[in-house]
């Protein structure tokens, strides 16, 4: 048996590294897996955007076996439109749909809340997370705005996003991002404002929160945030570093969307242009 899963992407409304607090909201940006166990060992393939290693893969798949007790080997396809190492939520979106895939193919039907843990964990097991990026993986998994204690393991919050008359605008650099160099002591500094930042999303003032966290990693990590206020003098409602960066999230209104990518350009940034998206990932089995 065989099984599909696929999930949101996601940005950032806030970054965890400063207080363990941390809040995305899912993207139209769709992240699938295609699993099914085998007699052999692991064969992977990549479709869309391969991120080059397949570590994050290996940590999913010895998560399933440690859970199911499943001792074979997997056929698994991939498939993501949004490069790696940006700060996009790839890794989390992955990590999500092979999980879901492959517990299914075992005949298993795994809740949310046991994606999400076996999710983390992988993401952990393979250091692809500097927190452990509950809220990226909760906001992929169950849409809308997701705020997490990353520390605790919980998530806070789960809302509808209104996604009427707005679009959301990545800015992606062709450089990567190295996570083996960043730490969280980097970011300590910055907790009271983060906190703020978090009273703003719980306020309902997500963009106004995702430009202040924007500026929290920017400060924390040397990252330029010119091109994200440009985009807000450009008309968006708010902009920042997108993760750890380098990517840029910036959300506009519709009417002011062409101002708003134009500005990202300008910036040297490739431009990818999507939908809030409140829906959840989705997993079946397939005979």
């Amino acid at each position: 048996m065989r099984a599909r899963a696929e999930v949101n992407g996601a940005v950032s409304v806030l970054n965890a590294a400063a207080t363990g607090f941390g809040a995305a909201v899912a993207i139209s940006a769709r992240v699938s897996a295609l699993a099914e166990p085998t007699d052999g060992e692991l064969d992977v393939v990549f479709e869309g955007v391969d991120p080059g290693d397949r570590k994050l893969v290996e940590a999913a798949a010895s998560v399933v076996s440690g859970e199911l007790g499943w001792t074979g080997g997997w056929r698994l396809v991939i498939r993501s439109e949004l490069p790696p190492r940006r700060g996009l939520k790839t890794s989390s979106a992955v990590s999500n749909a092979l999980i879901a895939s492959m517990c299914s193919a075992l005949g298993s039907d795994p809740s949310p809340s046991d994606v999400l843990r076996m999710s983390v964990l992988a993401s952990r097991m393979a250091k692809v997370t500097v927190t452990g990026a509950l809220d990226d993986a909760g906001a992929s998994l169950l849409g809308g705005f997701v705020m997490a204690d990353n520390d605790s393991g919980a998530i806070e919050v789960r809302r509808d996003v209104d996604p009427d008359g707005l679009e959301v605008l990545l800015g992606i650099p062709a450089r990567e991002l190295d996570k083996s160099a960043v730490s969280r002591e980097a970011f300590a500094p910055l907790a009271p404002a983060a906190l703020r930042a978090r009273d703003l999303a719980l306020e309902g003032r997500y963009w106004d929160a995702m430009t202040v966290n924007g500026l929290l990693v920017s400060a924390a990590l040397g990252v330029d945030s010119a091109p994200a206020a440009e985009a807000i003098r450009a008309g968006a409602l708010g902009a920042g570093i997108t993760g750890m960066g380098p990517a840029i999230a910036a959300v506009s209104p519709e009417d002011a969307s062409e101002r708003v990518a134009s500005s990202l350009a300008r910036a040297g940034l490739r431009v990818m242009r999507y939908r809030l998206e409140n829906g959840p990932g989705v997993w079946n089995a397939e005979v």
